[in-house]
């Protein structure tokens, strides 16, 4: 039997005004690290996670664009992103019935991130 593909990580896309803006914006208040930037499209990571940034002149696909991201320790994490006013106006921490704890951050240009954390998995 021959081996079957292996799907072996996503990376959320996100729509961007200015790629540049999106990179500072994860790096200075989100904490991630700078990865790449092509101009119209570049990229950040933190840990094994990865977001990248497409440039676009439709200022209506960010506020309509979101992407999950699943972390440990969310209390803190929560606290931290709450702290620099990040976090979205309906989007405070909040146990869900479906087993997880989240919240939700706007990013510079309106997209929604949703940091999630399963029951069980850290705080």
């Amino acid at each position: 039997m021959s081996a079957q593909p292996y799907f072996a990580r996503g990376i959320p896309m996100l729509p961007v005004a200015n790629v540049r803006r999106a990179i500072d914006f994860f790096v200075d208040v989100l904490e991630f690290k700078y990865d790449f930037n092509a101009g119209e499209y570049g990229g950040v990571r933190r840990d094994a996670i990865e977001v990248h940034f497409w440039r676009t002149e439709d200022p209506n696909l960010p506020p309509n664009s979101s992407c999950r991201i699943e972390v440990t320790e969310i209390r803190k994490l929560y606290a931290l992103y709450r702290e620099r006013g990040v976090i979205h106006p309906d989007g405070d921490i909040a146990a869900k019935p479906w087993g997880t704890t989240e919240f939700v951050v706007l990013d510079v240009d309106g997209n929604s991130l949703t940091f999630v954390e399963v029951f069980g998995q850290g705080s």
